[in-house]
């Protein structure tokens, strides 16, 4: 077992890109909160009138009140910790709670989201299709994360077994941890699990991308803006 108190630290303050289904649930009420002592009255009228506040806005109680942010680019944030794993099997880190789950490079970031969108569609047993996603693109820190990045090879680190990797994240967010820094087993380079929302700001959509799905795999990335893609 990874002892968390021996784990070093990773300042971390750069932009991050995160990839996500275009349709994914979206709700701008974070956007018109100016802070904690207006939500849960906002909420409270909301929820009278809106029967689908719930699933856009997911479970709010999931984030504490001191880790919630509000304003320009908060619903992307707050998404990602209000909608837990929801088909059994969770995250890397996580898989009863939220993380915010991004990369520096946002060509890691395609390649994980990649990853996890084909064995989606595989296990649906789906054959050819094609999705469309959105890029997020986030200011990090300034933070500091616990940094795992030495531990390759570790059971944390196997491709398709998230047990030992879950029982960390459990753990540092019971630390009250900023979140994860770490290699990703999807492609050469760097991830960030972040586990708090207050760590992450300004976040902005980036650009629209089309996965081109074939028989198991993601053959090919197509940027719908006509900044490139592979």
């Amino acid at each position: 077992m990874i002892d968390i108190d021996t784990l070093p630290g990773s300042a971390a303050n750069e932009p991050v890109y995160r990839v996500i289904l275009s349709h994914y649930p979206q709700s701008d009420l974070f956007e018109h909160v100016a802070g904690p002592q207006d939500w849960d009255v906002l909420y409270a009228v909301e929820s009278l009138t809106n029967p689908r506040l719930r699933d856009e806005l997911g479970d709010i109680r999931l984030v504490p009140p001191q880790d919630r942010v509000y304003g320009d680019g908060a619903s992307w944030i707050m998404a990602a910790f209000t909608h837990p794993p929801v088909d059994g099997r969770g995250g890397r880190f996580n898989r009863d709670f939220g993380i915010y789950y991004c990369a520096a490079d946002e060509a890691v970031a395609i390649a994980e989201s990649s990853f996890h969108r084909a064995r989606f569609l595989r296990e649906s047993r789906i054959d050819t299709t094609t999705q469309e996603m959105r890029v997020i693109r986030a200011q990090l820190g300034p933070t500091v994360l616990h940094d795992v990045r030495h531990l390759v090879g570790d059971a944390i680190y196997a491709p398709d077994d998230y047990g030992e990797a879950q029982k960390l994240g459990s753990r540092l967010r019971g630390a009250n941890s900023f979140g994860i820094h770490y290699q990703s087993v999807r492609a050469q380079g760097e991830c960030y699990g972040v586990m708090r929302p207050k760590a992450l700001s300004d976040a902005i959509h980036w650009r629209y991308l089309r996965y081109h799905y074939d028989r198991g795999t993601i053959v090919g990335v197509e940027s719908l803006d006509g900044s490139g893609g592979r």
